[in-house]
């Protein structure tokens, strides 16, 4: 009863950390396969081109992870970051509560019962496995703070090459409405003024 009771929170926790790291290898597939939608961004030709700071939104992202990938409208992976924040902080709060609830009762086990070492490892060992999973949440938070930051870094540069990209087709097509034609072959580079009857 005593040992039922001692290894049973551990699976629940491990529950939540199941779903924190399938949350995690979600957000890592598609990280560099789901890039920005540009059209929506840029539909208004007469607007000037908006790239944004590589190192802004690295700044952004380490003040308030996530907020980099909004600011690069990069709005599921932003949410899916402050997720792995939120569940991790609540994660290493409630290991905590357990860890100290766990530690305080392998003080009292060794001090009023010394000569009983199974009672006392057994504690200790309790106590231990907690503290371990609080380290845990508190290294996935961590990770996924860094993993905002370096995601913001990669996501505005993408955004900035797809912006300029959005840029030179619609000149192109302006190009195109004027009836100029310029073209490029291996050999040459031409210009032609083209006309339709």
């Amino acid at each position: 009863m005593i040992r039922y009771e001692i290894y049973s929170n551990p699976i629940r926790y491990m529950r939540y950390l199941l779903i924190i790291i399938l949350i995690f290898l979600l957000s890592m597939q598609f990280s560099f396969a789901n890039e920005v939608n540009v059209d929506q961004a840029l539909n208004e030709p007469d607007k000037p081109i908006r790239l944004v700071s590589p190192i802004g939104t690295m700044v952004r992202s380490a003040v308030i992870p996530g907020w980099g990938q909004y600011h690069c409208r990069n709005y599921f992976r932003g949410g899916l970051v402050q997720i792995g924040i939120v569940s991790s902080v609540v994660g290493a709060y409630l290991a905590n509560q357990s860890f100290s609830s766990h530690y305080d009762n392998y003080v009292l086990t060794a001090s009023n019962e010394p000569d009983d070492s199974f009672s006392v490892l057994e504690s200790y060992d309790a106590a231990n496995q907690k503290y371990k999973l609080q380290m845990f949440f508190i290294y996935s938070g961590i990770g996924f703070w860094v993993y905002s930051i370096i995601d913001s870094y990669v996501s505005s540069n993408f955004y900035n090459a797809n912006s300029q990209i959005q840029s030179i087709k619609e000149d192109a097509q302006q190009i195109e409405k004027l009836g100029l034609q310029v073209g490029i072959t291996p050999s040459r580079m031409y210009l032609g003024y083209v006309t339709t009857f």
